[in-house]
């Protein structure tokens, strides 16, 4: 049975959204805006819409984000406040009206970032342009890295305890997926034990802001300024900074457009840690043996086939380390 759309009476979100804006002082009473239906994401059962919204009167945009469980855009949104262009205007997207109820349903409100993802742009633009982009783009990347805080976080929250508690924490409750019931037990045992070892043994860089949701479709460029950067910080966290380098690479494996895998992590990786080289480095393989996991999990929950190569490099790193 498919899924149902939310029957949302635009109308009436349209007349809160419109007096969540007054009341924060970003538009003045005379200024109407309509709401444009952006990218449908299901919730329990059922489908929703984030939404642009456009101001009739100023002709400026704003951007109506459904809150789902787990954001922790809120958590972040403070830090990325001191990026701030020759403009006056912030780099990434910034949260100006918090999360408020409509019909059972948590929304807020964020700055709108002109520009197309990156698998919306034509496939026709040259490779020295899809070059240009990279290089922007790893300029985002640094500037995230330089962000950070005294502790590890997540779920919103900042944790006390080392990173290495909270990997084997995050393994322990990944591997519970009924996914895995598909895998030796046994061999997914001891790799879980041989990644105990490894983390238990390894260091960690100082808390750093990390993306962890770097695909095509968060990285938005436009065409009239050239300007390159990163939206929907809703899995970022503060971590390790080579836990987001090992999701970055895992990118290039994954079900993304072929100029992504063909130019983007090139670029991103030449003169940098590559797939190949992280995966002769133990604690990297522990990372990216959780992510796989993770990633797999997504594909198996959303009922799509999850990329080949992905599967067969999980199952060599499921090998690899229960023999260790």
């Amino acid at each position: 049975m498919k899924n149902k759309r939310e029957l949302t009476n635009v109308a009436e979100l349209s007349r809160i959204v419109n007096e969540k804006l007054i009341d924060y002082g970003i538009i003045t009473l005379n200024n109407e805006i309509l709401l444009k239906p952006y990218h449908w994401i299901n919730i329990n059962g059922k489908e929703y819409s984030h939404y642009i919204i456009n101001c009739i009167q100023n002709k400026k945009k704003y951007f109506l984000k459904v809150l789902k469980e787990n954001d922790y855009s809120l958590q972040c949104n403070n830090y990325l406040q001191q990026f701030i262009n020759k403009r006056n205007e912030c780099l990434y997207p910034l949260i100006i009206v918090p999360p408020f109820d409509y019909n059972g349903i948590q929304y807020y409100i964020t700055t709108f970032i002109e520009g197309q993802s990156l698998d919306n742009i034509p496939k026709n633009i040259s490779s020295e342009k899809w070059i240009s982009i990279s290089n922007k783009l790893l300029l985002r990347l640094n500037e995230l890295a330089s962000i950070h805080s005294p502790f590890y976080s997540e779920h919103n929250k900042f944790i006390f305890d080392n990173y290495s508690i909270i990997l084997k924490d995050k393994f322990t409750k990944r591997f519970k997926h009924i996914l895995f019931n598909n895998y030796p037990g046994k061999k997914l045992v001891m790799a879980y034990h041989q990644c105990c070892k490894i983390l238990d043994n390894s260091q960690f860089s100082q808390p750093t802001l990390i993306h962890m949701d770097i695909k095509p479709a968060n990285i938005i460029y436009n065409y009239k300024t050239d300007f390159v950067t990163l939206i929907d910080f809703e899995f970022s966290r503060f971590g390790d900074i080579d836990y987001g380098w090992a999701q970055i690479l895992l990118s290039g494996i994954n079900s993304f457009r072929s100029e992504y895998k063909k130019f983007i992590i090139p670029n991103l990786t030449k003169g940098r840690l590559t797939l190949e080289d992280a995966l002769k480095i133990p604690k990297y393989q522990c990372y990216i043996f959780y992510q796989l996991a993770c990633n797999l999990i997504y594909y198996y929950d959303h009922k799509q086939n999850s990329p080949r190569k992905m599967q067969s490099l999980f199952s060599d790193l499921l090998c690899k380390l229960s023999k260790e």
